[in-house]
């Protein structure tokens, strides 16, 4: 690949005015967005729901973080249907969720309440809050997501039909649509992550022009990852340490004015709430308390597989990415032919990027233990099916012919049939395939 200094995407997307030229990732835009606006399944209400909905009830309704009452009033209705729960040292409980993602949701909710007098004790007007919810903090920040993905590749791909391919594969061959229909924090980390990749890689390979705005919304993009999904910020983080080495001023002052507000905001709300700036899961007494659920997980929370047997399943067996989303497999011939090619200026941001993967592999199999809980797959991954796809495009723009081609049609149908069981059902205990068919259930 040769790479071109200086040029902005809109100077390399010449052609782009061709809209024949581009009608194939037009078309692939339209078919993965499409099922956003569709019916799609219910809306789960179960354990990452419920904890976030009680702080947005005690923000909105009692002005507190804390999500329990005193005796003699009626008790928050949320706080009993979750057990993602924490109790503060003044014997106050709290969701055991990061703090911005509910703040996000009690502003919307209140706005709600005020103009249509809407509760969340109402399951009709609740049901119409989550949608809301949904697609102002889930399925909106996923189309930006896919919109930066797309024009990331489209940076370094110049045969179009190469580009839809991995377009098609984001959005209807991995859970990524599933859970953009869903609450939770993966789907806005995953788009921060997307994001990222299209500054970060963009910026250091110098196919856009190194603006002062690019890397102010870098940096707010890392902080956006880091708010929603702490673990998968070490992707946006490698790409951060790439343009620090190659634009250090940029980077420090520019990308460093954009994370900033988000860090602080963070910080300070964990101090307020907890006393404490380091997450509640670093603060094992928390968890510790009379009648805690954590005191005595059961079913897949209570686990205690050998880490070899955790990490098989995690990657190739019941809950593999590799094995329910075959296509991300294509990651490791592309980082190998890539970091063959030394002078290529992708081959470093490749090479971290698959070192961040397994360096997040490791950190997952040494302090987790339950795949996920009750979720298609295993969603703490579902950051990285971006990075994955991204390090894909060496090889799937080595497919120069049918023959080639065809070889891609068992990993894309494969991947596109757990998608399709992931949409409709994000949440539930090994309902996937090689559950069904190979491996059993987890407990």
């Amino acid at each position: 690949m040769t790479e071109v200094p200086g040029k902005d995407e809109a100077a390399i997307g010449v052609q782009g005015k061709n809209w024949l030229h581009e009608m194939p990732v037009v078309l692939a835009l339209l078919l993965v967005l499409l099922p956003l606006f569709g019916g799609g399944p219910g809306i789960v209400v179960g354990e990452t729901v419920n904890s976030r909905l009680a702080t947005v009830y005690a923000l909105i309704h009692d002005g507190v973080w804390h999500i329990d009452r005193p005796l003699s009033e009626d008790p928050n209705p949320f706080e009993n249907k979750t057990v993602d729960k924490v109790q503060r040292h003044d014997g106050h409980y709290l969701s055991s969720k990061p703090p911005v993602l509910p703040l996000l949701m009690a502003g919307e909710y209140g706005a709600l309440h005020r103009l249509f007098g809407w509760e969340l004790t109402n399951t009709d007007q609740l049901r119409h809050v989550l949608r809301i919810m949904i697609f102002t903090l889930m399925k909106l920040p996923h189309i930006i997501g896919v919109l930066c993905f797309a024009l990331l590749l489209r940076l370094f791909l110049p045969n179009r039909f190469h580009v839809a391919f991995l377009i098609l594969a984001l959005g209807l061959a991995s859970p990524l649509t599933g859970f953009a229909c869903q609450l939770n924090n993966h789907t806005p980390a995953a788009a921060g992550v997307m994001v990222c990749l299209y500054l970060g890689i963009g910026l250091y390979t110098a196919r856009l022009l190194p603006s002062a705005w690019r890397f102010f919304l870098f940096g707010f993009a890392c902080a956006f990852v880091f708010v929603m999904d702490m673990p998968v910020t070490i992707f946006p983080a490698v790409l951060g340490l790439l343009l620090l080495q190659r634009f250090p001023k940029q980077s420090v002052f520019w990308a460093g004015a954009g994370a900033l507000p988000l860090l602080l905001l963070h910080f300070a709300l964990m101090v307020v709430i907890t006393g404490n700036p380091l997450p509640v899961q670093t603060q094992t007494s928390m968890y510790t308390f009379r009648n805690s659920y954590w005191r005595n997980p059961i079913g897949v929370d209570g686990l205690n597989e050998f880490w070899f047997v955790y990490l098989f399943h995690m990657t190739f067996g019941r809950f593999g990415v590799f094995l329910l989303f075959p296509i991300t497999l294509l990651a490791f011939p592309g980082v190998y032919k890539k970091i063959r090619e030394p002078q290529n200026l992708l081959s470093l941001p490749y090479f971290a990027l698959l070192t961040a993967f397994l360096v997040l592999s490791v950190y997952y199999v040494l302090f987790t233990n339950n795949y996920g809980g009750a979720a298609y797959g295993f969603r703490w991954y579902n950051g990285a099916i971006p990075v994955l796809l991204l390090l894909s495009l060496p090889a799937v723009s080595g497919v120069r012919n049918w023959k080639c081609a065809f070889l891609l049609v068992p990993l894309f149908v494969v991947s596109a049939y757990s998608a399709w069981e992931c949409f409709q059902a994000p949440w539930g205990a090994s309902h996937e395939w090689t559950c069904r068919l190979l491996f059993g259930p987890v407990f």
